[in-house]
């Protein structure tokens, strides 16, 4: 993956985490909720792998946060 790429995988990951852990649920909890595995949700939220963009959406709809949180701190 290039630089750009990365930046915006770890900045959606870690805002993601954020949501995750505000909400009280552990990566366990949300890995069932969207039917994927811990190792999935915690490469997720490390920026480590460029899964669809549903699987984002899903996890956010599952912590109860709007998607749109992901990209707090998004700046072109």
């Amino acid at each position: 993956m290039d630089d750009r790429t990365l930046k915006v995988l770890e900045l959606v990951g870690r805002n993601m985490r954020a949501e995750r852990v505000r909400s009280g649920l552990t990566q366990e909890e949300l890995a069932h909720m969207v039917d994927t595995s811990t190792t999935q949700i915690a490469r997720m939220e490390r920026g480590e792998t460029d899964t669809g963009i549903s699987k984002y959406v899903f996890a956010m709809e599952a912590i109860g946060a709007s998607p749109e949180a992901l990209f707090v701190g998004f700046a072109q």
